[in-house]
């Protein structure tokens, strides 16, 4: 009976032996296969990190797709076994990139069906059919080898995409069957999606700052374009292909060249300024109605390699014409200063002469010369002085009671033998009555006698009216003209004021003035460009000086001309209360 208990009691024990046995082993099982899974993990998560930290250190901020698939393919042997790895790509100018890394020695065939494999796969994804003709491609890594004939067996794409647009492909591609399970793959995803983010995260703000550089660019006066070290037309703004005379929406670095043939080498000069590292300068080029200074300074990035050239075209027409007439404007003046001192200094050495002395008319006519010489001369500096002072903000008026009716008729006789002598009628029309005003009377006449001065000696027969009128607040000036009888050259409507205006207007028969000259007549220097053609020789500065007493006054100054039939220039001086209730008898 005992011996029965003991024998269950062993084999009890054994069995419980076993048990445990079996439960050691399995634990001891799992808990490797989880140190080994954990392990393996691990050892993905450290391929991700490294790679990650890999790309950021030679990538940086590079917008280059290439250079971050070239880091992953370079770090693929780390993570999965493949026969090949191959990326392709979408470059510049529509050409795509083909390339594969051979790790075992496969067939060309090998090569050749991933490569179409790839294509065709890209195609779908791009939504578009991609030519052989557009595609580059290069091998690398051990040579193939035409004996080996096995095939692919293990095949997986990743895509790359930056901003939802298809870049290209990422291909691993092996003889060996059942590779490429779904934790690596994932891994490739993820360092591939974190590359991408980041590339697009980059693209935009590149672009946000591009589109600011850009707006910046295309509202410059001066001209601007930049080329990169391959002489391609990187950005040109609208003032560079105005100034070229280009129209093409999207001109290239062709349009830019024709421009300017024959004339500018700007090839070479982008080119020496890109090798030599220096700013190139063309004083003065001539581009068909436009005179252009032209700079090249070669573009750098932080480590100081060349990315190519920028050109920028600043227009100096109006500098030109400017200095050239200062330059006439000087030799104008000298003739205008010499031609009475000479005379003087003549006349002078004629009154040394004894015989001169005794013949007392001939003396006297010589004095008179003299005088007459000194006066023109006189009133020239006192021009000079005026537009000196007007420029200098320092021109002053002394107003007092001024009664503008009886300056006009002063005027009239001043300028009647004059007019007399080159038969020409010269006459006033007052319309109403003119009230007493607060002026300079002194500098009021001088702006009549610059305007009658001009008139006649721009009016070859026909008349010339000074006219003199009060223009109510909002009145129309033609409309007033007209409804008193006035013949104004050139008057259009539109012309009217915000407060009630003594208007004095001096109208001729003359030559007129061509519509595009108006706007220069006020130009110091803009008289010397219309005596050039003309006998008719003048400072310029009379119409300078009418401005500013005129404006000195608060008051404006127009005109209104018609080539071949005359001209009318008028002032508005503003009225007051005190104005309107003093009236002349």
């Amino acid at each position: 009976m005992f011996s029965g208990t003991t024998s269950y009691i062993y084999i009890a024990l054994a069995i419980y032996t076993v048990i445990v046995i079996i439960f050691i082993w399995w634990e001891n099982r799992v808990m490797k296969t989880n140190l080994l899974a954990k392990e393996s993990e691990m050892q993905r998560r450290m391929y991700e990190v490294s790679v990650l930290k890999e790309l950021g250190e030679r990538i940086g901020y590079s917008l280059n797709v290439q250079k971050i698939v070239d880091v992953i393919t370079g770090s693929l042997r780390r993570l999965l076994p493949y026969s090949t790895v191959s990326y392709l790509l979408f470059g510049e100018d529509g050409r795509v990139i083909f390339h594969c890394i051979l790790e075992d020695s496969v067939n060309k065939d090998f090569v050749l069906t991933v490569k179409n494999r790839m294509i065709e796969a890209l195609g779908a994804l791009a939504g578009q059919k991609i030519s052989l003709d557009n595609l580059d491609e290069s091998i690398s890594g051990t040579i193939t080898d035409e004996t080996n004939k096995q095939q692919i067996k293990s095949f997986f794409n990743v895509p790359v995409v930056i901003n939802n647009r298809p870049m290209g492909l990422l291909n691993v591609a092996s003889t060996s069957a059942g590779l490429y399970k779904e934790d690596e793959m994932t891994i490739l995803y993820t360092i591939m999606n974190q590359a991408s983010t980041a590339v697009s995260k980059l693209e935009n703000i590149l672009n946000q700052e591009k589109g600011k550089l850009n707006s910046m660019v295309e509202s410059m006066a001066d001209g601007v374009f930049m080329v990169d070290t391959r002489n391609r037309l990187l950005v040109i703004n609208p003032a560079a292909k105005n100034m070229l005379g280009i129209s093409k929406v999207q001109p290239t670095i062709f349009d830019v060249l024709d421009a300017l043939a024959s004339k500018f080498d700007l090839r070479t000069k982008i080119e020496q300024s890109i090798n030599q590292d220096k700013l190139m300068v063309e004083e003065q080029l001539q581009v068909g109605t436009k005179v252009l200074r032209i700079l090249i300074s070669p573009v750098k990035d932080v480590q100081n390699e060349a990315l190519g050239a920028v050109v920028l075209f600043h227009d100096i027409t109006k500098e030109k014409a400017i200095e050239k007439m200062r330059e006439d404007f000087t030799s104008m003046m000298v003739h205008e200063l010499r031609s009475p001192l000479t005379g003087i200094k003549s006349i002078a050495n004629l009154l040394r002469e004894e015989k001169i002395k005794n013949e007392q008319k001939k003396y006297q006519e010589f004095i008179e010369l003299i005088v007459s010489n000194s006066a023109s001369m006189l009133d020239l500096v006192n021009d000079l002085l005026d537009v000196a002072k007007l420029e200098a903000g320092k021109f002053q008026v002394v107003k007092k009671d001024t009664d503008i009716k009886k300056v006009i008729e002063t005027k009239i006789q001043s300028f009647q033998a004059l007019a007399n002598e080159k038969k020409l009628g010269l006459a006033s029309k007052i319309v109403g009555e003119l009230p007493i005003i607060q002026a300079d009377e002194n500098k009021i006449g001088q702006v009549l006698n610059n305007l009658l001065s001009n008139a006649i000696k721009f009016t070859q027969q026909g008349k010339i009216i000074i006219a003199g009128f009060v223009l109510q607040k909002g009145e129309d000036l033609m409309q007033k003209a007209m409804s008193a009888g006035m013949i104004w050259p050139g008057i259009k409507e539109g012309v009217k004021f915000e407060a009630d205006q003594l208007i004095v207007g001096v109208m001729d028969t003359g030559v007129g003035i061509k519509e595009e000259e108006i706007s220069k007549l006020f130009n110091k220097f803009t008289q010397l460009e219309q005596s050039a053609a003309s006998e008719k020789k003048g400072t310029g500065l009379g119409l300078v000086i009418t401005k500013g007493i005129v404006e000195a006054h608060n008051g404006k100054v127009g005109i209104f001309s018609k080539e071949g039939q005359g001209t009318a220039f008028y002032f508005a001086l503003p009225l007051n209360h005190e104005d309107k209730i003093q009236k002349t008898n």
